[in-house]
């Protein structure tokens, strides 16, 4: 059976794994190669640019649910062929958080539980029938050692920063994508006309720095692969950054740079220099590290 390995699909939680081929209704069932159609491109030396909005929700059970900020992503992914027959998908990603009334880029946010006003640490990563429409899903259950604080050690000075459960991270993570059935089956090397729609539920990001709450966040955005590359992103915002902060990230990888399934918020979070910069009060995107 086909199957892919996944170094990221969308943004800000990098991931590792194994999505083995789905069977469509009637006709098709999607190889490994198919869903990199969908997702990215069989042609090595594209890199296939996709885009998405939305909004970032708390929750708390027996309150009402808060908008707490907008965002605004991109991600630039490569996939190379496995000598399996699996694809490797490469990728470099950016997320913006925006104010939630005026849309401008938060360099600092105001957190309603502690009262204190954070560096608001923007994480960037490395690593059918003809004439129809198709989807197929993916959810993601995570479950792994906290990178911030993988003991739970209250004397690290992480702990402030590494949610309430401390020592594990979890959280959910689904994908919908959406596809024509009619660029599908013309077998074209990368569908265009791809949309994903992303939800995500995890604790409390690191630069919030609220370690004891039981509020979650819900990430609710949508997006599609962008033609032209990079500079068509609809975001002025993720351009500009693109452009001056992160220049990198004009292309996709072409080779893997670490081990594993590349970096998350938190693990980026952890890293002494972001770390420092961000009790320095420092604006965030950093210059890419990478």
């Amino acid at each position: 059976m086909m199957f892919i390995r996944w170094a990221c699909l969308l943004p800000v939680l990098l991931f590792s794994g194994i999505v083995h081929a789905v069977q469509l209704p009637t006709t098709y069932t999607l190889s490994a190669e198919d869903l990199i159609r969908v997702r990215a491109s069989t042609n090595e030396n594209r890199s296939t640019v996709v885009e998405w909005n939305g909004q970032v929700l708390s929750y708390k059970p027996g309150d009402v649910p808060t908008v707490l900020f907008h965002v605004q992503g991109m991600n630039i992914a490569r996939a190379k062929k496995l000598a399996d027959g699996g694809y490797d998908l490469l990728t470099r990603e950016v997320q913006l958080y925006l104010n939630a009334t005026t849309n401008e880029v938060l360099h600092v946010w105001h957190n309603p539980y502690s009262g204190q006003d954070v560096p608001a640490a923007t994480a960037y990563q490395a690593r059918y029938q003809p004439g129809g429409t198709y989807t197929f899903q993916l959810s993601i259950p995570l479950a792994y050692p906290n990178p911030l604080n993988p003991t739970g050690d209250p004397s690290s000075p992480l702990y402030p920063y590494s949610g309430p459960t401390q020592a594990k991270y979890s959280a959910i993570e689904s994908f919908t994508f959406t596809f024509s059935g009619a660029e599908f089956i013309s077998g074209v090397n990368s569908i265009p006309s791809t949309q994903v729609y992303w939800t995500r539920t995890s604790p409390l990001l690191p630069f919030m720095a609220t370690p004891a709450t039981n509020v979650s966040l819900l990430f609710v955005a949508s997006g599609s692969k962008v033609e032209g590359g990079w500079q068509k992103l609809s975001s002025a915002a993720v351009r500009d950054i693109i452009a001056t902060n992160l220049t990198a990230y004009k292309d996709a990888p072409t080779e893997r740079v670490t081990l594993g399934g590349g970096v998350s918020s938190w693990s980026y979070f952890a890293q002494p220099a972001v770390f420092q910069a961000y009790l320095n009060g420092s604006t965030f995107p950093l210059p890419d590290l990478v």
